[in-house]
C-alpha cells in the first residue's frame, strides 16, 4: 500500500525536480507540481518538464525489473510495477470515462500529452508506446514471481497497489497540500 504513496511523491517530486533546475519556484503538491502564474517555459523545457515524471517511473521500474530478473524479492516487485503506470489511461483510450475513480475521459493535459503535442503526435500515439512497452513487461515481471503463491502474491500486489493509490488520493492532501 505505501509503493502508491511512494511513486506518486517520486512522480511529483521528478517534475519538481526539473523546474528547480530551470530556476523555477515550483510548489509540490501531493497530486500535481504547480507553477507560478507568470511562469514562461520554452517548448523544450515544458516538454522536458512533463517527461520528468514518467522517466522516473519508467527508471526506476525497469531498474527494478532488471534486480528482479537477477533475483526476486518483494520490494523489487513493487518497484518494478512501477512500469504498470500507462495502465491509468486505458480508460480514457477506449472512451470511458472515470473521472470519479481519477481516471479521466481525456488525455489533454496528461505529461503523456503535453510531450506528444511536443512531438507533434496524438497523446494517444503515446500512450499506446508506452502500453506497448508496459504490458509485455508486466508478464515478465509476473513470470518472475516464484510459482508457489505466483496468483496470491500478484492479486495482494494488485489490491494493495490500488488500496494505496486511493488512500493517497483520499488523504495525500491532508500529508503534503
Amino acid at each position: 500500500m505505501l509503493a502508491a504513496p511512494v511513486e506518486y511523491v517520486t512522480h511529483e517530486g521528478a517534475h519538481f525536480g526539473v523546474a528547480r533546475l530551470y530556476g523555477v519556484q515550483a510548489a509540490l503538491h501531493f497530486d500535481r507540481v504547480t507553477l507560478p502564474p507568470d511562469t514562461r517555459l520554452g517548448d523544450l523545457e515544458n516538454a522536458v518538464f512533463a517527461a520528468a515524471g514518467p522517466a522516473i517511473d519508467w527508471i526506476v521500474g525497469l531498474a527494478a525489473l532488471a534486480l528482479l530478473l537477477a533475483r526476486y524479492t518483494p520490494i523489487r516487485l513493487v518497484l518494478a510495477i512501477w512500469v504498470a503506470r500507462p495502465l491509468q489511461f486505458l480508460p480514457a483510450l477506449i472512451g470511458i470515462d472515470l473521472s470519479l475513480l481519477g481516471a479521466g475521459g481525456s488525455l489533454d493535459g496528461t505529461d503523456e500529452g503535453v510531450v506528444a503535442a511536443a512531438l507533434g503526435l496524438p497523446a494517444q500515439a503515446v500512450i499506446g508506446m508506452e502500453l506497448a512497452a508496459a504490458i509485455p513487461l508486466l508478464g515478465l515481471i509476473a513470470w518472475c514471481v516464484p510459482t508457489p503463491g505466483r496468483l496470491t502474491t500478484l492479486a495482494t500486489l494488485a489490491l494493495g497497489v490500488l488500496l494505496g493509490w486511493a488512500a493517497w488520493l483520499t488523504l495525500g492532501a491532508g500529508v503534503l497540500p
